[in-house]
């Protein structure tokens, strides 16, 4: 069962004030979940990833099933908390694909410079870009909340709320409970 809430798609943050965010755990969140994001599936090169944490304050509850919302309840709070202000990612993913960190200002410049059309000529096979925001934890770091946005053209896009479980060691997605918007 999917819930859907309306989320406005990112558009990127001044980086001047961001300071880096070395939080291994969230790192190995991320790597769980960015090979099934839709900008990364239709890379066929190089993967964008904003540099900056898209600093979402809006609240994931009404996007949770009850259940999930008291799980999870410690992660929500720690999600609100660490996301007051954005961050900068650094090369710490662990995927298959290469990246490349992108400030949001260039994105912007990009788009500035001709829509989707300009950002492509730059990106060459990206399948546009991902945007992430800080990881929010449980005490214990067995319980994750992340957001993550993938954009990739005009209608092309999905950004979504994603509960992560820590089980045997390795990061899962908890299944049947997101938010996701698509354009």
């Amino acid at each position: 069962m999917f819930s859907f809430c309306y989320v406005q798609a990112p558009w990127g943050q001044h980086s001047a004030a961001a300071k880096p965010y070395d939080v291994a755990e969230a790192y190995q969140v991320y790597s769980a979940l960015l090979p099934r994001e839709e900008s990364a599936e239709f890379a066929k090169g190089t993967l964008v990833i904003q540099q900056e944490t898209e600093a979402r304050q809006e609240p994931p509850e009404p996007c949770l099933t009850p259940d999930a919302a008291a799980k999870f309840k410690d992660a929500v709070v720690d999600y609100k908390q660490v996301n007051s202000k954005p961050w900068l990612l650094q090369r710490q993913f662990q995927i298959e694909k290469p990246y490349e960190l992108v400030n949001s200002d260039t994105i912007k410049v990009l788009f500035k410079q001709g829509d989707w059309d300009g950002f492509y000529r730059r990106y060459p096979d990206s399948g546009g870009y991902l945007s992430l925001s800080a990881v929010g934890f449980n005490p214990e770091r067995s319980r994750a909340i992340v957001y993550t946005g993938s954009a990739c053209g005009n209608l092309c896009g999905r950004w979504a709320w994603h509960l992560m479980e820590k089980i045997d060691g390795k990061w899962q997605e908890v299944p049947e409970v997101s938010c996701v918007t698509v354009s």
